[in-house]
């Protein structure tokens, strides 16, 4: 067994530092990076993608906090309103980030004038990547703990300050399974840059992710079921896989049928 004695939150002098919130951005700016690296391969301007890593991480941190209010104790946050902007407090839901990053990058080239399915397929190898990195933090931080295992790399926290049960049992690494499936699936995906139709990386990233997500939270402890011992984010997963893949398998479908008549 593995232990991890980690403060999520230690102090330097008198001003906390928040190491899920440093890893967070580190993710945003790796992420931003290599999208803006790889702008030119999707015909998309490197100047348009500075303002869009902008849109993205105010919906995304939007996004993810409301998620998380509604899917938690929303009367608790509606006596005390203040605390619905507390995200120092922690409160940021992956999918909600997702659906609000969605919705900015949407809006954003609406107004640019881009081409939606290629910035998103710019953006998909993205994601996992900048993702895999605030799962570093939030695996030592104790954040989204797994549920009891007996498997010898089962971790057990030990500081006071953990997010997780200081309770001595052991649990799955669940972060570090999610870590290591962001990578996989990133890898599919750079390899995959330019054999689908436009819009169609994307969506393999959403089937790959949706899928990996609802495998991953039957090892998640700090979430209950809310129906047919499902969990919340299970379910989202269903509903992105049902629409998702029936798209994508119609879409490359009709890319290979276009392709034999050529």
């Amino acid at each position: 067994m593995l232990e991890i004695n980690w403060n999520p939150v230690p102090h330097l002098g008198v001003i906390p530092v928040n190491w899920y919130g440093i890893t967070m951005m580190l993710g945003f700016f790796v992420g931003g990076y290599l999208s803006w690296h790889w702008a030119p391969k999707f015909d998309v301007p490197r100047a348009k993608v500075e303002g869009l890593v902008l849109w993205i991480l105010v919906g995304t941190v939007v996004g993810a906090r409301i998620y998380f209010l509604v899917q938690n104790d929303f009367g608790a946050y509606l006596s005390e309103l203040w605390r619905m902007f507390a995200v120092w407090e922690g409160g940021l839901a992956f999918f909600g980030g997702l659906f609000g990053g969605i919705a900015a990058a949407f809006l954003y080239t609406l107004r640019e004038g881009l081409s939606f399915p290629r910035v998103a397929d710019l953006f998909a190898p993205a994601i996992p990547i900048g993702a895999a990195i605030g799962r570093i933090s939030c695996g030592l931080a104790g954040m989204d703990y797994g549920t009891p295992t007996r498997l010898p790399w089962g971790v057990i926290y030990t500081n006071p300050h953990s997010y997780a049960p200081t309770d001595g049992v052991p649990r799955h690494p669940d972060q570090y399974y999610e870590l290591l499936g962001d990578l996989i699936i990133a890898a599919v995906l750079i390899k995959l840059r330019g054999k689908l139709p436009d819009g169609g990386l994307f969506l393999l990233y959403l089937t790959l992710f949706s899928a990996l997500r609802f495998f991953i939270f039957f090892f998640r402890g700090s979430v209950d079921p809310v129906a047919l011992g499902l969990k919340n984010a299970q379910w989202t997963a269903v509903a992105i896989l049902a629409v998702a893949l029936p798209i994508l398998i119609s879409m490359s479908a009709r890319n290979w049928r276009s392709s034999q008549a050529g």
